[in-house]
């Protein structure tokens, strides 16, 4: 097993894949895409939000599958949450934001309508702060799995795999994924406060501030990582109505709650069943 660190979580991918070329496609990523970096691709297009931006390839398409997240999850993934993500106080990397400071308030969520993307030009009809976070990790993550053979490739828990590979899931249990990928999104691991009150980093556009879930931690497993993260991301700002949202799409998905309690929807229980069969 191969490790490194890059877009702010720990990277390990199978001794199979090639670690340099892994390693450079997700520190390319991160200079492209982080909103901390002052050079990045990203932080000069928020720099104009409103109106008629030119964009590299690389970003255009980025920000189509973010688009296309939002299309999939009737707004709750959406690039345009990135001014709300500011408002809650995530405006620098978090291993450096302040344990607490003013109360958040609640700020507009712009329509992800509101971008138009036409090849390598993007039009915001309102003032739009994007933020790519809800596909750029996932994406990159599924990309790194073509760079070589057959293996797995994990970041911050998130993976893409063609071999069989035991997971480790929040709360100590475990799960094969035979192929295909593995996201958990979590409200725990990156949390501070303002006002004295939790903040996170998911934002619920119908509301403008950290989404209100009984869930700390919600896995899905989908045949990629980047669909498998968009999906939890949506099922945990959903809420109660998160097990049954993906079961609607034919996705497993594992909730935790503040307690450590777990569930798990009909589709994870009948991949459970199908597995201790196949046994």
């Amino acid at each position: 097993m191969n490790e490194f660190r890059s877009m702010g979580c720990e990277i390990s991918c199978s001794s199979s894949l090639p670690l340099e070329a892994v390693q450079a496609l997700f520190d390319e990523r991160d200079r492209r895409f982080s909103r901390f970096k002052e050079s990045s691709e990203l932080v000069r297009v928020n720099v104009r939000p409103l109106g008629v931006t030119l964009v590299s390839e690389e970003f255009a398409s980025m920000l189509a599958l973010a688009i296309d997240a939002a299309n999939a999850t009737d707004g709750l993934v959406s690039p345009a949450v990135g001014g709300a993500v500011l408002a809650a106080g995530y405006d620098r990397d978090f291993a450096t934001l302040p344990p607490d400071g003013d109360a958040v308030e609640p700020v507009r969520v712009p329509s992800y309508e509101a971008i138009v993307l036409r090849g390598s030009v993007i039009l915001r009809a309102e003032p739009v702060q994007l933020d790519l976070n809800g596909v750029v990790k996932g994406k990159t993550v599924d990309d790194a799995l073509t760079l070589g053979g057959d293996g797995w490739v994990s970041a911050g828990g998130d993976l893409a795999t063609s071999v069989p590979v035991v997971v480790g899931l929040p709360g100590d249990e475990v799960v094969t994924i035979v192929r295909g990928g593995l996201a958990t999104s979590s409200v725990s691991r990156r949390a501070w406060l303002r006002g004295g009150d939790p903040q996170h980093h998911l934002i619920d556009p119908r509301t403008g501030v950290p989404a209100r879930t009984p869930w700390s931690d919600v896995t899905v497993a989908a045949g990629s990582c980047l669909a498998a993260d968009v999906a939890a991301k949506a099922a945990l700002i959903l809420g109660v109505a998160g097990p049954a949202w993906l079961d609607a799409r034919g996705l497993p998905g594992r909730f935790r709650d503040r307690d450590g309690s777990v569930r798990h929807n009909a589709a994870w229980r009948r991949g459970l069943a199908e597995a201790a069969l196949a046994a």
